[in-house]
């Protein structure tokens, strides 16, 4: 009988500290690492302008960082983002890399028992476009930068209040308007008349942590 006792008081105490830890904190600092799949429709200063090479480097991989502190349901925090995609032809190659980080702002609203949360995150931040290519084996760099806005929006399932996983789907809007070219140890800037668009749509998975 002791032993059963004992027993029930462990698993009460368990079950109860499990319950109260998916209950939602007031105040909580989060943080979500995501990766997962990018499109990048348009690039620029790509060493072939054909359309069967742009469109194989419009897809990519995708991954992010948010940290973000959360007041009831109201959000402020920061994002970073990156997106890489690669392309090789004969005689020539693309390596595309972009980085993007803005301060943000949203909302967190959980759904019914507080195991699933919905939240959307927006902002305005800096772009860095780099094109690391490479055209009859000589090296060859391609650097922009702009600013850009995004908005993302979140499916969010807690195993625990400190614990939990989640998928995104989110946008970056940014146009480019010059790029820095160097190339045989030389570097130009081309300016354009019309902006080169850098829109990138993003889908993916990762966890979150809560403090």
């Amino acid at each position: 009988m002791k032993k059963f006792l004992l027993v029930c008081l462990v698993c009460g105490t368990v079950g109860t500290g499990f319950a109260q830890d998916l209950a939602t904190k007031t105040d909580a600092f989060v943080m979500f690492f995501h990766a997962g799949w990018g499109k990048l429709p348009n690039t620029s200063g790509l060493t072939n302008s054909s359309a069967d090479y742009v469109n194989e480097l419009c897809s990519g991989v995708d991954w992010n960082f948010q940290a973000l502190f959360r007041h009831k349901k109201f959000i402020t925090g920061l994002l970073y983002s990156g997106y890489t995609a690669n392309g090789k032809l004969e005689y020539s190659s693309d390596k595309i890399l972009t980085n993007y980080i803005a301060p943000q702002i949203g909302m967190n609203i959980p759904v019914g028992s507080g195991k699933f949360d919905i939240a959307w995150n927006a902002g305005i931040g800096g772009m860095w476009y780099r094109n690391y290519s490479k055209v009859f084996e000589k090296d060859r760099k391609v650097k922009g930068s702009t600013t850009g806005v995004n908005l993302g929006l979140k499916a969010i399932y807690n195993f625990t209040q400190s614990f939990g996983v989640s998928f995104e789907i989110a946008t970056i809007q940014a146009s480019l308007y010059k790029t820095h070219i160097t190339y045989h140890d030389e570097t130009i800037k081309v300016k354009y008349p019309d902006a080169l668009p850098l829109n990138q749509f993003t889908f993916s998975f990762g966890l979150k942590f809560s403090l």
